[in-house]
């Protein structure tokens, strides 16, 4: 049986652990990874993982060791984590099972709807103006439109039903995303 890997990416508060673990759910055998806990493992020596390259390359590493082992014992894999296209393109890359489908979803959401998001989550999860800093930074990274879904005016069963059904999230060229617009 076909297996898949789903990263979903973008800014805080644009709806990452809300669909990342609605999909994890609807998976009959699956894995949720929220990077933010592989990232909390480090305890002494932690580093800013947008300030260091070597701790964001540790997170990935470490993310990729656990989804090729839930792969490995017939897991769906669900990825909860701010990743760019070459962190899809390593994933892809470093699975061998032809058979393992990759999609890589950027969600993203204006400015406004992303500050009023923010303002709903506990105030010791809450970012403020630095959640536009990440979107700052993942539209910097130009992740390919079909890769980005806009949630600003969708509800999360309508986002998790494109993510699931689209195939334009799939991660299949030598970069590891999929330019094509579909």
């Amino acid at each position: 049986m076909s297996r898949t890997v789903y990263i979903i990416s973008g800014p805080a508060g644009a709806g990452k652990s809300t669909t990342s673990k609605i999909i994890a759910r609807s998976l009959s055998r699956s894995a949720y990874i929220e990077g933010d806990l592989v990232d909390r493992m480090v305890v002494g020596g932690y580093e800013m993982p947008w300030l260091s390259q070597y701790h964001t390359d540790l997170i990935w590493k470490n993310i990729l060791a656990l989804t090729q082992n839930y792969l490995e014992h017939d897991h769906d894999v669900v990825i909860d984590y701010v990743g760019f296209p070459q962190n899809a393109a390593r994933i892809r890359n470093e699975i061998k099972d032809s058979s393992v489908l990759v999609k890589f979803v950027v969600l993203m959401v204006d400015e406004h709807e992303l500050l009023r998001r923010d303002a709903e989550r506990k105030p010791e999860f809450q970012m403020g103006h630095r959640c536009l800093a990440g979107l700052e930074e993942i539209k910097h990274s130009n992740p390919p439109a079909n890769h980005r879904i806009y949630t600003t005016n969708l509800v999360v069963e309508e986002v998790v039903k494109e993510i699931m059904e689209n195939p334009r999230f799939l991660v299949n060229d030598s970069r590891g995303i999929n330019e094509k617009i579909v």
